[in-house]
């Protein structure tokens, strides 16, 4: 098995002396994985409901079909986003990639690749594994304190500096 996956386990004797170290800013994970999809979902069922319920039918003035395909095109990003988005640190040697069901230690050897990404640049991190893990091959995390911290650093740039460093004991 190459991933240990844990789901409601309680750490084995060996890892319950290590506290996983969290790259990812736990807030603002939750907000743009949990809260802001639900939200933005709920009041596109109510205005959808809404127009049934006064007109009794869907339909789109001439000239808004624009805007119908701006909120599609956001929805299905934002889902997507929402979907690949996790939870991620570090503990020992091995990468902790989880959500808020479960969750995945990942050996370091694994990591294929740490970047930022280009159309939300030192806000955004995608980890690339060389094989699929329980998350996919590709994984994306919002670094702690992302929106200021990434104006003066680098945050993908911590990632890679613990993936190169030697064995932890």
């Amino acid at each position: 098995m190459l991933y240990d996956v844990v789901v409601d386990d309680p750490l084995s004797p060996a890892q319950a002396h290590e506290q996983p170290v969290w790259l990812s800013g736990a807030i603002l994970t939750m907000l743009n994985k949990v809260v802001f999809p639900t939200l933005w979902i709920t009041v596109l069922a109510w205005v959808v409901i809404w127009a049934f319920v006064t007109y009794g039918r869907i339909s789109i003035k001439g000239g808004f079909g624009f805007i119908v395909v701006f909120v599609i095109v956001s929805t299905v990003a934002m889902m997507w986003m929402s979907v690949r988005l996790q939870l991620v640190g570090y503990c020992g040697r091995e990468l902790i990639v989880a959500n808020y069901r479960r969750e995945a230690r990942i050996p370091f050897e694994q990591v294929a690749a740490v970047e930022s990404v280009w159309w939300y640049r030192s806000r955004l991190v995608r980890i690339r594994f060389h094989r699929a893990t329980p998350f996919g091959d590709c994984v994306y995390y919002l670094p702690k304190w992302g929106p200021s911290r990434g104006l003066f650093s680098k945050p993908e740039e911590e990632l890679r500096r613990v993936l190169a460093s030697g064995p932890m004991l």
